[in-house]
Protein backbone atom coordinates (compact mmCIF):
# COMPACT_ATOMS: atom_id res chain seq x y z
CA UNK A 1 0.00 0.00 0.00
CA UNK A 2 1.42 3.59 -1.06
CA UNK A 3 1.09 6.49 1.38
CA UNK A 4 -1.21 8.23 -0.47
CA UNK A 5 -3.88 5.16 0.53
CA UNK A 6 -3.06 5.12 3.92
CA UNK A 7 -5.40 6.42 6.05
CA UNK A 8 -4.52 8.72 8.86
CA UNK A 9 -6.36 9.22 12.44
CA UNK A 10 -8.40 11.62 11.11
CA UNK A 11 -10.06 9.35 8.34
CA UNK A 12 -9.94 6.88 10.60
CA UNK A 13 -12.32 8.82 12.93
CA UNK A 14 -14.63 9.42 10.27
CA UNK A 15 -14.98 5.90 9.30
CA UNK A 16 -15.75 4.88 12.99
CA UNK A 17 -18.07 7.69 13.12
CA UNK A 18 -20.00 6.06 10.08
CA UNK A 19 -19.65 2.68 11.83
CA UNK A 20 -21.64 4.04 14.66
CA UNK A 21 -24.26 5.09 12.48
CA UNK A 22 -24.51 1.90 10.53
CA UNK A 23 -24.10 -0.24 13.70
CA UNK A 24 -27.16 1.79 15.52
CA UNK A 25 -29.33 1.50 12.75
CA UNK A 26 -28.28 -2.09 13.05
CA UNK A 27 -29.04 -2.79 16.45
CA UNK A 28 -32.56 -0.49 15.63
CA UNK A 29 -33.25 -3.32 12.75
CA UNK A 30 -32.31 -6.21 15.25
CA UNK A 31 -34.37 -5.42 18.62
CA UNK A 32 -37.50 -4.46 16.56
CA UNK A 33 -37.35 -7.77 15.07
CA UNK A 34 -36.81 -9.62 18.57
CA UNK A 35 -39.42 -7.41 20.25
CA UNK A 36 -41.77 -9.47 17.31
CA UNK A 37 -39.84 -12.70 16.88
CA UNK A 38 -38.14 -13.83 19.55
CA UNK A 39 -35.19 -16.83 19.13
CA UNK A 40 -36.40 -19.92 20.00
CA UNK A 41 -35.61 -21.84 23.58
CA UNK A 42 -32.07 -23.16 23.49
CA UNK A 43 -33.83 -26.50 23.68
CA UNK A 44 -35.39 -26.34 21.05
CA UNK A 45 -34.50 -28.23 17.50
CA UNK A 46 -31.42 -26.95 15.72
CA UNK A 47 -33.83 -26.94 12.65
CA UNK A 48 -36.52 -24.45 14.45
CA UNK A 49 -33.10 -22.16 15.03
CA UNK A 50 -32.18 -21.95 11.43
CA UNK A 51 -35.33 -21.19 10.12
CA UNK A 52 -35.42 -18.43 12.70
CA UNK A 53 -32.06 -17.12 11.63
CA UNK A 54 -33.26 -17.24 7.96
CA UNK A 55 -36.17 -15.27 8.86
CA UNK A 56 -33.76 -12.71 10.48
CA UNK A 57 -31.76 -12.62 7.65
CA UNK A 58 -34.30 -12.18 5.00
CA UNK A 59 -35.75 -9.09 6.98
CA UNK A 60 -32.50 -7.65 7.25
CA UNK A 61 -32.05 -8.02 3.44
CA UNK A 62 -35.05 -6.45 2.74
CA UNK A 63 -33.98 -3.07 5.06
CA UNK A 64 -30.62 -3.06 2.62
CA UNK A 65 -28.17 -5.19 5.06
CA UNK A 66 -25.92 -7.89 3.89
CA UNK A 67 -23.43 -10.36 5.51
CA UNK A 68 -20.94 -8.53 5.14
CA UNK A 69 -22.69 -5.32 7.10
CA UNK A 70 -22.50 -7.14 10.27
CA UNK A 71 -24.79 -10.13 10.16
CA UNK A 72 -24.26 -12.89 12.82
CA UNK A 73 -24.83 -16.24 13.79
CA UNK A 74 -27.54 -16.52 17.05
CA UNK A 75 -27.40 -20.13 16.86
CA UNK A 76 -26.10 -22.29 19.59
CA UNK A 77 -22.28 -22.33 20.12
CA UNK A 78 -20.81 -26.11 20.12
CA UNK A 79 -18.92 -24.88 22.69
CA UNK A 80 -18.00 -22.12 25.30
CA UNK A 81 -14.68 -20.27 24.13
CA UNK A 82 -12.91 -19.51 27.70
CA UNK A 83 -9.74 -17.66 28.41
CA UNK A 84 -7.32 -19.27 31.04
CA UNK A 85 -4.73 -15.97 30.72
CA UNK A 86 -3.91 -14.88 33.98
CA UNK A 87 -2.26 -11.05 34.02
CA UNK A 88 0.86 -10.64 34.04
CA UNK A 89 3.14 -8.25 36.55
CA UNK A 90 2.38 -4.69 35.75
CA UNK A 91 5.53 -2.64 34.69
CA UNK A 92 6.25 0.99 32.71
CA UNK A 93 3.06 1.53 31.77
CA UNK A 94 3.45 1.84 27.78
CA UNK A 95 5.57 -1.30 27.41
CA UNK A 96 4.29 -5.07 26.72
CA UNK A 97 4.50 -7.33 29.95
CA UNK A 98 7.37 -10.53 29.48
CA UNK A 99 4.38 -12.67 31.49
CA UNK A 100 3.56 -15.81 29.38
CA UNK A 101 0.82 -15.83 28.89
CA UNK A 102 -0.54 -13.44 26.96
CA UNK A 103 1.80 -13.26 24.18
CA UNK A 104 3.35 -9.99 22.78
CA UNK A 105 0.49 -9.73 20.27
CA UNK A 106 -2.45 -9.79 22.82
CA UNK A 107 -4.19 -6.37 23.53
CA UNK A 108 -3.73 -8.05 27.30
CA UNK A 109 -0.20 -7.71 27.24
CA UNK A 110 -0.35 -3.97 26.93
CA UNK A 111 0.09 -2.75 30.61
CA UNK A 112 -1.94 0.63 29.55
CA UNK A 113 -4.74 -1.94 29.30
CA UNK A 114 -4.05 -3.58 32.23
CA UNK A 115 -4.35 -0.12 34.46
CA UNK A 116 -7.58 0.40 32.58
CA UNK A 117 -9.35 -3.12 33.00
CA UNK A 118 -7.90 -3.04 37.09
CA UNK A 119 -9.44 0.53 36.95
CA UNK A 120 -12.60 -0.67 35.82
CA UNK A 121 -12.76 -3.89 38.41
CA UNK A 122 -12.08 -1.75 41.30
CA UNK A 123 -15.13 0.58 40.10
CA UNK A 124 -17.45 -1.68 39.24
CA UNK A 125 -16.91 -4.06 42.62
CA UNK A 126 -17.55 -0.61 44.58
CA UNK A 127 -20.33 0.54 42.52
CA UNK A 128 -22.02 -2.97 42.93
CA UNK A 129 -21.83 -3.04 46.55
CA UNK A 130 -23.83 0.37 47.19
CA UNK A 131 -27.59 0.44 47.54
CA UNK A 132 -29.50 0.02 44.86
CA UNK A 133 -31.67 3.64 45.86
CA UNK A 134 -27.95 5.85 45.79
CA UNK A 135 -26.85 4.65 42.54
CA UNK A 136 -28.16 7.70 40.34
CA UNK A 137 -27.59 8.50 36.84
CA UNK A 138 -23.62 10.13 37.31
CA UNK A 139 -22.62 7.00 39.04
CA UNK A 140 -24.08 5.19 36.24
CA UNK A 141 -22.60 6.92 33.47
CA UNK A 142 -19.24 7.19 35.46
CA UNK A 143 -19.26 3.27 35.25
CA UNK A 144 -19.97 3.26 31.76
CA UNK A 145 -17.43 5.32 31.30
CA UNK A 146 -15.04 3.69 33.01
CA UNK A 147 -15.79 0.17 31.15
CA UNK A 148 -14.90 2.22 27.76
CA UNK A 149 -11.40 3.08 28.51
CA UNK A 150 -9.75 -0.75 28.64
CA UNK A 151 -12.39 -1.39 25.94
CA UNK A 152 -11.25 0.93 23.29
CA UNK A 153 -7.55 0.12 23.79
CA UNK A 154 -8.22 -3.43 23.07
CA UNK A 155 -10.66 -2.36 19.86
CA UNK A 156 -7.48 -0.11 18.80
CA UNK A 157 -4.74 -2.57 19.60
CA UNK A 158 -6.94 -4.79 17.54
CA UNK A 159 -6.88 -2.99 14.46
CA UNK A 160 -3.58 -3.33 14.56
CA UNK A 161 0.01 -1.95 15.20
CA UNK A 162 1.18 -1.84 11.29
CA UNK A 163 1.56 1.91 9.50
CA UNK A 164 -1.68 1.58 7.29
CA UNK A 165 -3.61 0.48 10.46
CA UNK A 166 -2.06 2.50 13.22
CA UNK A 167 -4.36 5.60 11.99
CA UNK A 168 -7.39 3.30 13.58
CA UNK A 169 -6.05 2.41 16.24
CA UNK A 170 -5.34 5.48 17.65
CA UNK A 171 -8.77 7.01 16.56
CA UNK A 172 -10.03 4.20 18.93
CA UNK A 173 -7.76 5.11 21.57
CA UNK A 174 -8.66 8.87 21.35
CA UNK A 175 -12.39 7.63 22.26
CA UNK A 176 -10.72 5.95 25.30
CA UNK A 177 -8.90 9.13 26.02
CA UNK A 178 -12.30 11.09 25.88
CA UNK A 179 -13.69 8.96 28.19
CA UNK A 180 -11.04 8.79 30.72
CA UNK A 181 -11.25 12.46 30.86
CA UNK A 182 -15.48 12.32 30.99
CA UNK A 183 -14.70 9.99 34.08
CA UNK A 184 -12.66 12.41 35.29
CA UNK A 185 -15.12 15.22 35.07
CA UNK A 186 -17.62 12.69 36.76
CA UNK A 187 -15.66 12.52 39.97
CA UNK A 188 -15.65 16.16 39.82
CA UNK A 189 -19.76 16.04 40.12
CA UNK A 190 -19.90 13.00 42.48
CA UNK A 191 -17.15 14.28 44.83
CA UNK A 192 -19.92 15.51 47.33
CA UNK A 193 -22.50 12.56 46.57
CA UNK A 194 -22.71 10.67 50.12
CA UNK A 195 -21.92 7.10 48.34
CA UNK A 196 -18.54 8.62 47.94
CA UNK A 197 -16.07 8.61 50.63
CA UNK A 198 -13.62 11.06 50.46
CA UNK A 199 -10.65 8.46 50.36
CA UNK A 200 -12.53 6.84 47.92
CA UNK A 201 -13.02 9.44 45.61
CA UNK A 202 -9.35 10.57 46.06
CA UNK A 203 -8.42 6.91 44.90
CA UNK A 204 -10.45 6.66 41.93
CA UNK A 205 -9.10 9.99 40.89
CA UNK A 206 -5.71 9.24 41.49
CA UNK A 207 -6.17 6.28 39.24
CA UNK A 208 -8.35 7.24 37.06
CA UNK A 209 -6.08 9.99 35.91
CA UNK A 210 -3.25 8.25 35.75
CA UNK A 211 -4.51 5.76 33.22
CA UNK A 212 -5.90 9.03 31.07
CA UNK A 213 -1.94 9.76 31.30
CA UNK A 214 -0.84 6.65 30.08
CA UNK A 215 -3.96 6.49 27.47
CA UNK A 216 -2.65 9.68 26.30
CA UNK A 217 1.57 9.48 26.28
CA UNK A 218 0.51 5.97 24.23
CA UNK A 219 -1.32 8.31 21.55
CA UNK A 220 1.93 10.17 21.15
CA UNK A 221 4.06 7.21 20.75
CA UNK A 222 1.79 5.72 17.98
CA UNK A 223 1.91 8.89 16.38
CA UNK A 224 5.61 8.58 16.34
CA UNK A 225 5.52 5.23 15.03
CA UNK A 226 2.81 6.82 11.94
CA UNK A 227 5.24 9.16 11.17
CA UNK A 228 8.29 7.29 11.45
CA UNK A 229 7.03 4.66 9.02
CA UNK A 230 7.48 1.93 11.86
CA UNK A 231 5.35 -1.24 11.86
Amino acid sequence: MSDDEIWDEDQWEAFLREHDRHLDRYMGLLYGFLSKFPPPDKEAPLSEHRAWEQHLQEFLFEKGLEPEDGLFSFLPDDEDVTSDWEEAPLAHPLSISSGNPPSDSSFRALVVYQQALQLTNVVLAWANDLPVEVKDSTLVHFCTLVTQIAGNIAKGHGIGLERDMIGGNIACLKRGLFAANEALRLLGEMQKAEYLHPAKYLAFYEQTFEVRNNVGVYIQDLRARFDLGID
